[in-house]
């Protein structure tokens, strides 16, 4: 395991952040106050709320069902906002760190994608991956989830600046991106755990995640064997 996988999420983050230019400060520190002010992240799911089951085409174009998912054991839902963002790929790999971890639990782990196309494949051989990667095509997820919002005109023009191109990555031109947030929902569909927050450069720590795994009552990790 390499330095950078032993490393937490915090120590990651405060190193990233210390390397953004004047401009990407900025431009961050408006849209985490805007996210805050607006209060997009009480709109998303909360511990004891029943979560929308779903079907998405993974990488490769399988379809996966949530229910189908968390019958088999505990489900963790974690979005994402796409490639191109550092933080995001700093949680992708710390997941990856401890996958190992989640599969001794019986706990099926899926990541949510706003991203389509051959993207999130490319993104798998790039950081050498072993998750299940999941396009959430338009959004639909996002929204029943409650943690998708329209990016605000400063912010879509800092991030057309950078060369996102969000039509492309997106399939759409509507400029919606999730609040990065992390659930652990029971095989009952209950949410056991939400993580949600509007600071994007913040994400769980694998660490924490498996803990309120462990916390969960005993059938939701042993029906797998």
């Amino acid at each position: 395991m390499s330095d950078h996988l032993t490393r937490s999420l915090n120590q990651v983050r405060n190193e990233l952040l210390a390397g953004l230019s004047d401009a990407d400060r900025e431009s961050y520190l408006f849209l985490v106050d805007w996210l805050r002010r607006t209060d997009v992240a009480s709109h998303a799911l909360q511990v004891g709320d029943t979560a929308p089951d779903f079907l998405l085409p993974d990488a490769h174009g399988r379809l996966h069902s949530s229910e189908h998912l968390r019958g088999e054991g505990p489900l963790v839902v974690s979005f994402y906002r796409g490639g191109w963002c550092p933080f995001c790929n700093a949680e992708l790999r710390a997941l990856q760190a401890l996958k190992a971890e989640f599969d001794s639990l019986k706990a099926n782990l899926v990541v949510l994608s706003p991203e389509t196309r051959d993207l999130p494949r490319q993104l798998q051989r790039q950081l050498n991956l072993d998750l299940t990667m999941l396009a959430d095509v338009d959004h639909g997820v996002a929204i029943s989830y409650g943690v998708l919002f329209r990016v605000p005109d400063e912010t879509k023009a800092h991030y057309a600046g950078q060369g996102y191109d969000f039509a492309h990555r997106h399939g759409s031109t509507e400029w919606m991106l999730p609040i990065p947030a992390t659930f652990v929902i029971d095989q009952d569909g209950v949410v056991r755990g939400a993580f949600v927050e509007p600071d994007f450069t913040i994400r769980q720590e694998p660490s924490d995640i498996l803990a309120e795994l462990r916390q969960l009552p005993a059938r939701s990790c042993q029906d797998r064997d």
